[in-house]
């Protein structure tokens, strides 16, 4: 069935290693959930897949910034497989898109595009690229709705990607989606009356995009000409043709490598040759494993001064608190209340403690830690480039102790002379071949470009369709802002019921700002984290319900971090569970059967919508699950990750598993 909004999945992700060791989370359709010990990385594997999908930088925790090279992502774009691979330390290099999968990137060359507006790659922008692939419009919406000549800024793929990613800074958050700061919010709202077709110039961006793509369905179908001509008057041979020569070509590399050992087993033991080749392994031998000390010494200081860097950041923050309290120390009185208990503290005693340190003491030993923090950036940075040195060189000594192995048989191959001129013509013979090899796989490569064009163009005749379909359905009537959030209010309030809240009543969709209401009470209004919580889960899901169910400009994936924040579980001597407040001990909060119903409820609502195939994805962090979901065997299959920092009950002791 095809998705009447735009489909994304995330299939994979990968971080790529020193020695290209790789750290991956796969993930389905459906409910995708990690768990684990604090610490861990979960947080990180969420930031990742936002970084790889266009933020400006990766919020890494320590294992990955020692660790970590570049990263992977595999998605399904409306149907369409995509690799995107980006540097996680070079956030302002191209990024690269392969479309295919990760296992099959080396048959394809990479897409290059700028990471964002102000940085065009030869490819475009990876914004576009994502929002054409999803077949959403590229338009632009006015900065200030009210005013007639208002200017128009770009609508981008991050616009977007607000309402699906909720970080673990943003559930609960009193200002949710930048409600507090009215430049950016007011984008935000334009934004989501764009993702449900509320825009009174859809229509005529709807129009001017199917325009745009069939000129550029045309113009790759002239470039197909062109190329296509060009492979024929230079006699340049089909897919097939070549693919067969390919494994024609293994097969007689196969057969001289056959011959190669066939002589090898004959040859006679040649001293001088022998002993030269010996030496030559051992001293190899001897170099890497001294490039393998000092690399663990680099890798060991590198991890110094990452801890180090911590430790300074940590710092930075504990002085800045201090100058804030400095700051606000009453003048002399006899007594002050207490910030925290609201009892009463002698001033004197109070004052005794900063008396030392007066703010500007502590602005500069703040600057001086800010110098150090720069300089041990710089010196992270230099072990890093000398890691990847060492490496290379390894790579390099390495395949010349493979050659000289393949060369010398340590388990008797002896040479003799006269085999030694037959070894070496087959030696140059493999040789040539592989070099035809190379050519032909090259070749392999244009033409799949080549047939890259006409799938472009395919999805771009499938994407015309769409956008066509949509156009007339606007036409016809375009839904109403009254409907919409009705429809979207009415899904918020079963969710709420079905947890339940206390008093769900009251519960709609403001008309104003597009954020939810509950007991006629504006969302910033209300008081209880853990209703918060609730309510930030259930409007970013009742998002994806309407999506689901109408067409919209709304990616079918939401990402939730740290969902069960605020709310109560049955674990005991766990310290990363905050601590209840009083409202949300009035709300019931404190209740385990409340998380319990929240994640019954997402899987029961993600089941319903998979029976019906349409495909969507929510992928959710928690620090740990209730004990009684714990042993619901029916929800183990939803997740994707554990961890257990001392890697029991078959856990991870994290993202990075070196340990």
């Amino acid at each position: 069935m095809k998705s009447i909004s735009p489909l994304l999945l995330i299939n994979k992700l990968v971080l790529v290693g020193h020695d290209e060791k790789e750290y991956s989370v796969p993930f389905n359709p459906g409910v995708n959930i990690i768990y684990g010990d604090s610490d861990t990385g979960k947080s990180s594997i969420l930031n990742l897949i936002d970084y790889l999908l266009g933020s400006k930088k990766v919020y890494m925790y320590e294992e990955i910034e020692k660790n970590g090279k570049y990263a992977l992502l595999e998605v399904n774009l409306n149907g369409s497989v995509y690799t995107i691979k980006r540097d996680i330390f070079k956030p302002e290099e191209l990024i690269e898109v392969y479309s295919t999968s990760i296992e099959n990137m080396s048959e394809l060359f990479p897409a290059l595009y700028g990471p964002n507006y102000q940085k065009e790659g030869p490819a475009g922008y990876f914004s576009d690229f994502l929002l054409n692939a999803l077949n959403i419009p590229l338009v632009k919406i006015k900065q200030a709705p009210s005013k007639m000549d208002s200017d128009l800024s770009r609508l981008s793929f991050r616009d977007i990607f607000k309402f699906n990613y909720l970080d673990q800074d943003d559930v609960g958050n009193r200002n949710i989606l930048d409600s507090g700061n009215f430049s950016v919010f007011t984008k935000n709202k334009e934004t989501f009356k764009f993702l449900h077709n509320l825009l009174d110039s859809q229509i005529t961006d709807l129009q001017g995009q199917i325009s745009e793509k069939t000129n550029e369905k045309n113009k790759l179908l002239e470039s197909y000409n062109v190329i296509s001509s060009f492979f024929k008057d230079t006699n340049i041979q089909t897919l097939e043709t070549l693919s067969d020569d390919l494994a024609e070509y293994k097969q007689e590399v196969e057969n001289i490598n056959r011959e190669i050992q066939s002589i090898n087993t004959q040859m006679r033991s040649d001293n001088a040759y022998f002993n030269d080749l010996r030496n030559l392994i051992l001293r190899l031998e001897s170099e890497l494993k001294l490039d393998t000390e000092a690399k663990s010494l680099k890798l060991a200081q590198l991890e110094q001064h990452v801890r180090l860097k911590k430790d300074y950041q940590q710092d930075i923050d504990k002085l800045e608190s201090s100058l804030a309290i400095i700051k606000r120390l009453p003048e002399h009185k006899e007594e002050v209340d207490c910030p925290i208990c609201s009892s009463k503290i002698e001033y004197t005693k109070l004052a005794l403690n900063f008396e030392k340190n007066n703010s500007e003491t502590v602005k500069m030993e703040i600057k001086s830690i800010k110098n150090r923090l720069k300089e041990l950036e710089t010196l992270i940075d230099a072990e890093r480039r000398n890691i990847i040195s060492i490496e290379a060189e390894e790579n390099h000594k390495n395949e010349n102790l493979k050659k000289a192995r393949q060369m010398l048989d340590i388990e008797a191959k002896e040479f003799v002379s006269p085999f030694i001129a037959q070894r070496d013509e087959l030696v140059a013979e493999k040789a040539t071949v592989i070099e035809k090899m190379n050519k032909v796989e090259y070749l392999i490569k244009l033409r799949k470009q080549l047939n890259e064009i006409i799938t472009k163009s395919n999805h771009l005749s499938e994407q015309i369709g769409q956008l066509t379909k949509k156009l007339d359905q606007l036409r016809a009537g375009a839904p109403s802002i009254e409907g919409v959030l009705s429809n979207i209010g009415s899904s918020l309030e079963l969710f709420l019921k079905a947890i339940p809240i206390r008093k769900p009543f009251g519960i709609s969709i403001s008309k104003k700002n597009f954020l939810p209401i509950v007991r006629d009470r504006n969302y910033s209004e209300l008081t209880s984290g853990g209703l918060r919580t609730l309510v930030s889960v259930g409007y970013i899901l009742s998002l994806l319900q309407n999506s689901l169910n109408n067409s919209t400009n709304f990616p079918s994936i939401v990402m939730i971090d740290t969902i069960g924040k605020y709310l109560g579980k049955t674990k005991n001597g766990n310290d990363s569970i905050e601590v209840n407040t009083n409202e949300d001990i009035l709300e019931g909060l404190d209740d385990p059967s409340k998380v319990i119903n929240l994640y019954s409820f997402l899987t029961n609502l993600s089941e319903k919508f998979l029976e019906k195939d349409k495909l969507h994805q929510i992928i959710i962090i928690d620090n740990d699950l209730p004990v009684e979901l714990e042993v619901m065997v029916h929800l183990q299959k939803y997740v994707v990750k554990y961890f257990n920092v001392q890697g029991k009950n078959g856990g991870s002791v994290g993202f990075i598993d070196n340990a």
